[in-house]
């Protein structure tokens, strides 16, 4: 009585290419194609926020319609400009090697990243030190206690403030990550996002620079 091998069956496959992991496979048909997610909630964060300054300038008009015919009021000194002109120019000059570690981080050159983010917080430092000198100045004369105008005026740049605050915290932190040999081409797209942010803060300024400071002297 003859017995038969067992036949192996083996499937039309080709060997050597590994069958990818499922778990490899769900994040890649997770990832939209285009924009990063990042980006998407950046500029869903900026309409929102921009939104609310435009609110608050409203409301300053509003208040300027409705309370007095001499906007400020009397008693309200128009605001000072040689300060608010200064930080106008750094916050906006900042962008400019903020641009700089932005292409520089694209093409791999850490060099030009780590310089043009610490030159870009020293900026923001030097806006939000001069801004509060203003804003010191300005409380001698006139209060936010005082009337609408001071109300409305002291919630604009304080807003605006702290926007520049939180900027410069995270430019510091990204200044660091330089020097820690810690911020690589990966992280190109952490930096793109956060300067809509930064010159999205420029914009808004350059307006309330404008709404506050010139169009109470037309």
């Amino acid at each position: 009585m003859s017995t038969a091998a067992p036949v192996t069956r083996t499937h039309d496959r080709p060997t050597g290419h590994a069958r990818p992991d499922r778990k490899t496979v769900a994040l890649t048909r997770e990832v939209p194609a285009g924009r990063r997610p990042g980006w998407w909630g950046m500029a869903l964060f900026l309409v929102t926020d921009a939104s609310s300054f435009a609110a608050l300038i409203a409301g300053y008009y509003y208040l300027e319609f409705v309370t007095s015919r001499q906007w400020p009021p009397p008693g309200d000194p128009l605001p000072k400009l040689v300060k608010a002109s200064i930080i106008t120019g750094i916050i906006v000059l900042s962008c400019v090697p903020l641009a700089v570690a932005d292409l520089g981080l694209k093409r791999g050159s850490r060099v030009r990243a780590g310089l043009g983010v610490l030159l870009t917080a020293l900026c923001g430092l030097a806006f939000i030190a001069i801004e509060c000198w203003e804003i010191s100045d300005e409380l001698a004369s006139s209060t936010p206690q005082k009337d609408a105008y001071g109300s409305m005026f002291y919630v604009l740049l304080g807003y605006h403030l702290l926007h520049v605050m939180v900027g410069a915290a995270f430019l510091l932190l990204l200044a660091v990550a330089a020097a820690a040999g810690r911020l690589t081409a990966r992280h190109h797209v952490t930096v793109r996002v956060f300067s809509m942010f930064w010159y999205t803060s420029a914009a808004i300024w350059v307006l309330l620079y404008l709404v506050l400071y010139w169009s109470v002297r037309l």
